[in-house]
């Protein structure tokens, strides 16, 4: 039986187009590699802790610095002071020498001891001239002034408050000194990077979903999606992979040793300067007591130079002595404020300063200053 022609109508089939439009979308989520993202970015966390620490550690060391130089230039001030006195004093036993061996009641040693004195005191005083002038001129710098700044400072007064117990500032320390903290970090972030080592013996695996859509070839779909979980490995990097692992773990170890090992010195630093604090308070308290002593001598020999019971050579001599023993006081009250500086910049304190009983002594960076131009 026969169908006859077929197709019954006469039909064209596309067998495609000279033009042929294709487009693929793709999404793409990773799985694996976010915990390798995870481990980078702690590290770069913990890099971020260390360079804070150690910004912390260099202003601490800046403000030790101020203080030692403050100190130091009030200090210089004072023994300038016992230098003049002191040298005042020797002109008048020179005086006094030259006239008893005129009069030939004296020997010439005499008067050559006298004018070893003077020497001696015009000595200290060009030393301590020279000493005021480096000490002011790094002082300037570390401000930022001009390096021909005249500073004018001001005393801090007597130290008071309270001293903790060598426990309270080690704990303190161990808590917050600067520096063991990068060691800390730097522990961490030693961790992380062995971390990280071993996850490069994870598979990059990720899931994705993919949209295809193409117009030209008439014998294909037009709309395909896919989707599924993408994985590639490299096999043959194992050796590598073991060698970084290797290092990482090195660093690690030597991060952990350089952590003990800053510990066991904060704790010996804390204990020297503890023990400082307490040797300067006690030289304090010493050097009260001879200035006192100092000051009831002079007052004593004052009466009787208006009296004109003394001669001007001993008023000047006591004079000199008190102004000596001032100068001593003031050292030891410095020396104080100085070890509690360093004890503070051990524990990590910023704003470091000298405890005053003294109301008008509250700002141990006071004063004013005067340029010369």
């Amino acid at each position: 039986m026969g169908l006859g022609q077929f197709p019954v109508e006469k039909t064209t089939i596309d067998q495609g187009s000279s033009t042929l439009l294709l487009s693929v979308t793709t999404l793409r989520q990773p799985l694996t590699q976010l915990i390798k993202i995870h481990h980078a970015a702690e590290i770069a966390r913990y890099d971020r802790k260390m360079a804070r620490a150690e910004a912390r550690q260099t202003e601490n060391d800046v403000i030790l610095a101020v203080h030692q130089l403050y100190y130091g230039l009030l200090a210089a001030g004072k023994q300038k002071e016992a230098a003049q006195a002191g040298l005042a004093a020797a002109l008048e036993l020179l005086r006094d020498a030259e006239n008893a061996v005129r009069c030939g009641a004296a020997l010439e040693v005499r008067r050559n001891e006298a004018l070893t004195a003077v020497l001696q005191n015009r000595q200290s005083l060009i030393a301590a001239d020279i000493q005021i002038a480096d000490v002011n001129c790094a002082l300037n710098e570390v401000l930022g002034l001009s390096l021909d700044t005249e500073l004018e400072l001001s005393d801090p007064g007597p130290p008071g408050g309270v001293i903790e117990s060598c426990e309270h500032y080690l704990q303190a320390a161990l808590d917050g000194n600067p520096e063991l903290e990068a060691a800390k970090a730097a522990v961490v972030k030693a961790r992380n990077g062995v971390k990280a080592a071993y996850d490069e013996y994870i598979p990059d695996a990720g899931l994705f979903a993919s949209y295809a859509y193409q117009d030209g070839a008439p014998f294909l779909t037009s709309d395909v999606s896919t989707f599924g979980i993408m994985m590639s490995w490299n096999i043959w990097d194992t050796g590598k992979r073991r060698a970084v692992v290797g290092e990482r773990r090195a660093r690690l170890s030597q991060a952990e040793e350089n952590l003990r090992r800053i510990s066991d010195h904060v704790t010996v630093e804390v204990g020297k300067a503890y023990r400082k604090l307490e040797r300067t308070k006690s030289m304090i308290d010493v050097a009260k007591e001879a200035l006192a002593l100092q000051q009831e001598r002079l007052r004593l020999i004052s009466n009787q130079f208006k009296a004109a019971t003394t001669s001007l050579s001993k008023y000047n001599e006591a004079v000199a002595a008190a102004k000596k023993t001032e100068s001593d006081e003031l050292q030891a009250r410095l020396g104080y404020c100085l070890a509690m500086a360093e004890l503070n910049r051990i524990v990590g304190k910023g704003a470091i300063s000298c405890p005053s009983s003294d109301s008008d002594a509250k700002k141990p960076l006071g004063g004013t200053r005067r340029a010369s131009y």
